[in-house]
């Protein structure tokens, strides 16, 4: 059983760490009383985004002082890379350990996790050098619950997200993963960017802010007392320490 004999868990990631959660977002997760978590790119805290031909270039991410009002609400953050590019034998030490070392000077805090950028293709790389880094865990692209026991270097993200594009079409479901979390024991991570009201900034990227209450409101209509409703640090920090880590 998880803590409290909570029967699965639920948690939710915002990559990039836009400054527009304060404004919609946050508003969904004191409703419901749904801890939060950025991945956010180290050399990107408090400035305009600069990715250049992401969705999100030029979105303003939150400062330290923003980081700082959200964590005593319980929120968490992890390092997203320091340019959000490819991790590669050549560049893994500043894009994993550099990193590192400068989101935690910057926000004052530990990073115990590493967020996998773009997508999978590089997630052996990050494998090989994410402990020599530092790093407790690794929040992957991968579709899945996380099923006991938990692996912490490969935490499956389950994407929270409109409308994704053809051949598939997959669309906004808020029961997704819920029922399968229940039966197995498992942990959901969600993971978007920044719902906006009424429309995505990018459907297969995001969710909408009506789309991300409707997700909470399902997840605590139907995990009860059953849920643990936590944020992805300390869901790992208790894996390790349950496992003797």
């Amino acid at each position: 059983m998880w803590p409290d004999d909570k029967r699965w868990v639920y948690s939710i990631t915002y990559d990039e760490g836009c400054q527009a959660l304060l404004d919609n977002a946050l508003i969904m997760h004191r409703r419901y009383g749904v801890p939060g978590h950025v991945c956010l790119v180290a050399s990107q805290v408090g400035v305009p985004r600069d990715v250049p031909g992401s969705s999100y270039d030029g979105m303003m991410i939150l400062s330290r002082e923003e980081i700082d009002m959200l964590r005593e609400e319980g929120w968490g953050a992890s390092c997203h890379g320091m340019t959000h590019g490819t991790i590669t034998e050549e560049n893994w030490r500043e894009e994993l350990l550099d990193s590192r070392t400068l989101l935690e000077d910057t926000l004052g805090t530990p990073i115990p996790l590493f967020c996998l950028p773009g997508s999978n293709h590089h997630y052996d790389a990050v494998l090989a050098h994410a402990a020599e880094a530092g790093y407790d865990g690794i929040m992957t692209i991968y579709d899945d619950t996380n099923h006991r026991p938990i692996e912490p270097m490969r935490l499956c993200r389950v994407p929270l997200h409109t409308q994704y594009p053809g051949p598939f079409f997959s669309a906004f479901d808020p029961f997704k993963r819920i029922h399968q979390a229940q039966a197995l024991g498992g942990w959901i991570i969600d993971y978007c960017h920044c719902p906006m009201p009424g429309r995505p900034i990018h459907p297969a990227k995001d969710c909408t802010l009506e789309q991300l209450e409707e997700r909470f409101a399902t997840v605590c209509a139907i995990g009860g007392d059953e849920v643990w409703l936590a944020e992805p640090n300390e869901v790992v920090e208790w894996v390790l320490r349950d496992a003797g880590r």
